[in-house]
């Protein structure tokens, strides 16, 4: 007798997928891979997607789906958050095509998911309003990025913690930052810091040519993914030929383990110059929060990069940059552990996390929303994270 096919058998190729994508990346997974690792065929896999990119949108797609139904079907802010935890927690790649590989999708595909993703952040809106009556529209949008961001971190880690324990430290993570205290008082607004890939510029002085293309590259990367970029389109973005491009970069990576090395020092230097001036452990925490906030602001697609490439660098550098993002993580755990006592290092890590998520997540739309000063928000929901946690 023929087996059956599963009722379900979209939704589990669209999780085997998500999953795929997660430790591969997009560009490393084949449509076979995913048919391989459900026991079925390429060909029983077409019969519902015509080609991978129509996998991923309709994964990606799905993937707010099923965030946004959870959110819909809750009836308080406390269910709707304690759905999400539980989401995360089994089921890593969710939110990792969403947040990571939309970006391998048409312009009018990313459009769309844009859309979704606007709509799906709303619908928790309402949530924490009637929770906290005192916010303001967009104080309210504000802490739903938050607390999606911090949800979202789930996809940037493989650390462990049995099934239940870990759901209630995501619930506690998501709560702390849906309560956390937002100075509201006007705050005139600022420019926002300028996006430079690490080149300040002047008015009137012209950026050497290496370092513009090495700026429109760190952009490129950041926003396509470094596999979808070209020679040619690093030096379309920087005005000259492609044959130009190889004059300051023999190779494309070369212009990866540049960003890459760029990113690293910036790290290095928040580091030094938190604990250099830090009293006690506290304030160290702070003014590592202060630092990692302002470099994400600053460096908005250098911080994606060292955030999504690291599977693209060879082998030595790749090493070299977990090592750097291990002592980083290694020198907040720290902090963290003298304000949260008696927590073992997986949570404080897992923490620490959440708070990286919650600022990358923000910090991506934050120049396109009214938030008149994104900075000391951030802060105030880093805090709140870090510190309330444990409560």
């Amino acid at each position: 007798m023929a087996a059956r096919r599963p009722p379900n058998r979209k939704a589990l190729i669209r999780a085997a997928a998500a999953e795929l994508f997660l430790q591969r990346g997009y560009h490393n997974v084949s449509v076979t891979d995913v048919a391989d690792s459900l026991g079925i065929t390429a060909s029983a896999l077409y019969h519902h997607y015509r080609n991978k990119q129509d996998l991923l949108l309709h994964t990606v797609l799905g993937s707010l789906d099923t965030v946004d139904a959870l959110i819909g079907e809750a009836g308080d802010l406390e269910a709707a958050l304690t759905a999400l935890a539980a989401l995360v927690t089994g089921e890593r790649g969710v939110l990792a095509v969403w947040e990571r590989e939309a970006r391998n999708l048409e312009d009018t595909q990313r459009a769309a998911i844009l859309e979704h993703e606007i709509e799906v952040v709303a619908r928790l809106v309402p949530l924490l309003r009637a929770e906290r009556p005192e916010l303001g529209e967009p104080e309210a949008h504000l802490l739903a990025r938050a607390v999606l961001g911090t949800l979202g971190s789930r996809v940037r880690h493989r650390i462990a913690l049995p099934r239940r324990r870990h759901e209630q430290l995501m619930l506690r993570v998501a709560s702390a930052a849906a309560h956390a205290p937002l100075r509201t008082e006007a705050v005139p607004p600022g420019p926002h810091p300028r996006e430079t890939g690490g080149s300040t510029g002047s008015p009137g002085l012209r950026i050497p040519r290496r370092e513009q293309l090495l700026t429109e590259a760190i952009r490129l990367f950041d926003e396509r993914g470094f596999q979808s970029v070209t020679m040619a389109d690093i030096g379309e973005a920087g005005g000259i030929v492609a044959s130009g491009v190889y004059r300051h970069f023999p190779r494309k990576s070369d212009l990866l383990i540049a960003a890459v090395n760029r990113g690293g020092e910036r790290i290095r230097t928040s580091v030094e110059t938190a604990l250099d001036r830090a009293a006690d452990p506290g304030e160290a925490l702070e003014l590592l929060l202060r630092a990692h906030i302002a470099v994400s602001l600053e460096q908005t697609h250098l911080m994606g990069i060292l955030s999504n490439e690291r599977d693209q660098l060879p082998d030595r550098e790749r090493t070299a940059l977990r090592r750097l993002q291990a002592d980083y993580l290694d020198v907040w755990v720290q902090a963290l552990g003298s304000v949260l006592p008696g927590r073992e290092p997986a949570e404080l890590k897992i923490i620490v996390h959440a708070v990286h998520g919650m600022i990358y997540f923000t910090v991506r739309v934050g120049r396109t929303h009214p938030w008149p000063d994104l900075s000391q928000h951030l802060r105030d929901l880093g805090m709140a994270v870090l510190t309330r946690t444990g409560c």
